[in-house]
């Protein structure tokens, strides 16, 4: 550079500094992400949860929800009242609302794959049998960590409540709750029902199709299960 002007040192010098800074602003968004990565890593399950879905990365939204549904479905509530839990000596326990317990949080909802075949299973039908009335056997598997267990009785209804009861359990309990199939979306959830439990559905829509599920933390197998209206 001896046989350069000093002007012309000075935009060589300049040129310099612009390439280093362009190199900068293109590395920061990827060491970023390396960050964002590296703090999601190091977040427990219950942390993960409480993340902000609308600004967490992309890849990362999937693992929160997952995360928000493994406490969701580890305590009992209601969405707008419309389930009710007796317990076996009669005692009416009063859920708390999903809103109140997880403001902010959108109600889990089935997959649209899921729903379509609940709801195929209704459409096989000629016509619509509004009641629900249904006795049988049931598997109860453990909850998913992720997800609701699906409906296992799919049903219209004109009656102002629907009960579900289990009449013999492979163990202590089960957890049990009610779904719209129309939305997808879950109204409520009781867990830890003992046998002579009930759970109800309060106030269902006639033209609106449920489903009605039911899991178990105690011994898995097959359960006695009433769905019913009244």
């Amino acid at each position: 550079m001896s046989n350069l002007n000093n002007q012309d040192k000075i935009w060589i010098v300049m040129i310099m500094l612009l390439s280093v800074l362009t190199l900068l602003l293109l590395l920061t968004p990827s060491l970023a992400f390396a960050n964002d990565q590296q703090d999601y890593n190091s977040l427990s399950q219950q942390e993960l949860a409480y993340q902000d879905i609308d600004v967490a990365p992309e890849e990362w939204k999937d693992e929160i929800l997952d995360a928000r549904n493994s406490i969701i479905y580890s305590t009992s509530w209601t969405v707008d009242g419309q389930v009710a839990y007796e317990l076996p000596d009669g005692t009416i326990e009063e859920l708390p609302e999903f809103s109140d317990l997880f403001p902010d949080w959108d109600v889990p909802r089935l997959k649209e794959d899921v729903r379509k075949q609940q709801l195929a299973k209704l459409t096989a039908y000629d016509f619509q049998i509004l009641a629900a009335n249904y006795v049988g056997f049931v598997y109860l598997f453990e909850p998913s960590d992720s997800s609701a267990t699906l409906p296992f009785y799919t049903f219209f209804t004109s009656a102002s409540r629907v009960t579900m009861t289990a009449d013999s359990l492979p163990g202590t309990s089960y957890n049990g709750g009610f779904t719209n199939i129309d939305t997808g979306a879950d109204l409520g959830y009781v867990n830890n029902v003992k046998q002579g439990g009930k759970i109800y559905l309060t106030n269902p829509k006639r033209n609106t199709a449920y489903g009605a599920r039911a899991s178990t933390y105690s011994t898995t197998g097959y359960a006695q299960m009433s769905v019913v209206d009244g």
